[in-house]
């Protein structure tokens, strides 16, 4: 695994990870939607999508929310909270819909 990652790995491992506003940490995660007719929904009721934090080779932060881009600083330290599988973020993509969780 890309050492970029190791913060979001751990995370998904259980592990407690420090959350600093301003130093953003690549990964997967969710976040809930704020926009359009959600943005009126009280935040527990509205739904989750996908986001991404990466680094780009110039070593700056990248970040999506829902596959478009946006500043860093719309998405970190908030996406922090919610982190998901490679595979969760890849099947909201393709799906628009989290997978079944087994019972």
């Amino acid at each position: 695994m890309n050492a970029d990652y190791q913060w979001w790995s751990n995370l998904l491992d259980g592990r407690q990870m420090p959350i600093h506003e301003g130093e953003p940490q690549c990964g997967y995660f969710k976040i809930r939607n704020r926009r359009g007719l959600n943005k009126d929904l009280a935040p527990i009721k509205r739904p989750f999508i996908a986001a991404a934090i990466w680094k780009a080779p110039d070593g700056t932060f990248k970040a999506e929310i829902a596959g478009q881009p946006v500043e860093i600083d719309q998405a970190w330290p908030y996406v922090a909270k919610y982190p998901i599988t490679y595979h969760e973020y890849a099947y909201w993509h393709t799906n628009e819909k989290w997978p079944e969780k087994a019972a």
